[in-house]
């Protein structure tokens, strides 16, 4: 198929590749925005000037000379509106508000019983958006959409939760739910994994690489795959559902009805069936995995084992993810992520150890950097990447 030319859809194109370079550089000047992009000067001021008439570029100041008049240097005006995050938990909702640079200007977090009702649950995520709307400043643009993490497969373009097993939900319509709320506001629901690697992606351990996958290891196990920059939601949007990989048939029975899915085994669900196991019931009230990383720390034994043997778990997942992928770097998040050495390095062992291509490009395999706000952060990103990649731009960019 040949695309024919598009006037005004180069100029938008053009016009978010400025914004994007202005948003991604401290300051800079019209001239260094024209040597980037390859557009002509006259374009770059053009379209410069619509974006400080429209409040999301101002200019910072007279910069150094490199040979002509000193320049103008621009900067991405972050105030110019705000955005909301949310991430739903399986026993907890968690919401902020942030600037246009996901600087967190208030947040909260409010705890649910994980058998309550889909509609109580609702209740409580629309009262904690009003809390966070009332809360935004005066600006431009005010609150300028809403973004929600859920634990589950979703389709996106119709913002239905279609399946997710630990809260138990099954096509529940969020999305239209909360629109009639507010049918004014942008509102994406989205796989929290898959919002979490787009904030480590944005604003985290991810600015530095093209292909990347997140891995999301707390009570359930869930990835998003970042492939030449880009989310990759797959077909029905289940890319991703690493968690349900099955590790060993004759495993532990899964939420999900399947039997031996690697969430069984790389997550916070092994270390409280191991605890149980090791009569420590003591520290399945109030469990952390701080807690038990302390207890590692300062000699136990047991829980430095106990850590170690989800880590080696999590290294088996993990190289079906490099096999899938081959991604320069795995992001891992959630409350497994804070548990650093004590995970990562048994997990890096495992991987190095049944890699086939020994001399291959050993992928990073890291910390989240954002590690429990990731998820909220990439529902802020997800509504920024609406602001700064317009609809139209996206479309032609997947054809």
């Amino acid at each position: 198929m040949v695309r024919t030319g598009n006037i005004g859809l180069v100029k938008k194109m053009n016009k978010h590749i400025v914004l994007n370079i202005i948003r991604e550089n401290e300051n800079i000047s019209r001239a260094e925005i024209a040597k980037i992009t390859g557009l002509n000067k006259a374009t770059v001021s053009a379209l410069v000037d619509e974006l400080i008439e429209e409040h999301f570029v101002s200019e910072s100041g007279i910069g150094v000379s490199t040979g002509g008049r000193r320049p103008l240097m621009l900067r991405f005006n972050e105030e110019a509106g705000s955005l909301i995050g949310i991430e739903l938990g399986v026993n907890y909702i968690y919401a902020i508000l942030t600037n246009l640079d996901a600087a967190i200007i208030w947040e909260k977090t409010c705890f649910f019983n994980p058998i309550e009702k889909q509609e109580t649950i609702i209740e409580k995520i629309i009262s904690i958006i009003n809390e966070a709307i009332h809360h935004a400043p005066n600006s431009p643009y005010g609150v300028m959409g809403i973004g929600i993490g859920v634990p589950g497969i979703v389709n996106k373009e119709e913002g239905l939760v279609v399946f997710a097993p630990n809260l138990h939900w099954d096509h529940v319509s969020l999305a239209a739910v909360l629109q009639k709320q507010w049918p004014d506001y942008p509102i994406i629901i989205e796989n929290e994994a898959k919002l979490a690697a787009l904030g480590e992606k944005w604003f985290g351990a991810g600015k530095d690489f093209t292909n990347l996958v997140y891995v999301s290891a707390g009570i359930g196990i869930g990835s998003g795959i970042i492939i030449h920059n880009q989310l990759y939601r797959g077909i029905d949007g289940i890319a991703g559902e690493v968690g349900h990989h099955v590790i060993d048939i004759h495993g532990i029975q899964c939420s999900c009805g399947n039997y031996g899915c690697w969430e069984m085994y790389a997550s916070e669900k092994y270390i409280k069936r191991r605890l149980e196991q090791e009569n420590k019931h003591s520290l399945l009230k109030d469990f952390s995995i701080e807690k038990i990383c302390l207890l590692a720390e300062s000699g136990d034994r047991q829980m430095a084992q106990i850590l170690e043997e989800v880590g080696r778990y999590l290294g088996i997942g993990l190289l079906n993810i490099i096999y899938a992928y081959n991604p320069e770097a795995v992001i891992i998040g959630n409350t497994i992520g804070k548990a650093g050495k004590w995970v990562l390095e048994p997990a890096r062992d495992e991987v190095q150890k049944r890699l086939l291509v020994k001399d291959g490009n050993f992928p990073f395999i890291m910390q989240s950097q954002l590690l429990e706000k990731s998820c909220a952060i990439g529902a802020v990103a997800s509504i920024l990447e609406k602001i700064v990649i317009p609809p139209e731009v996206e479309a032609i960019s997947q054809q």
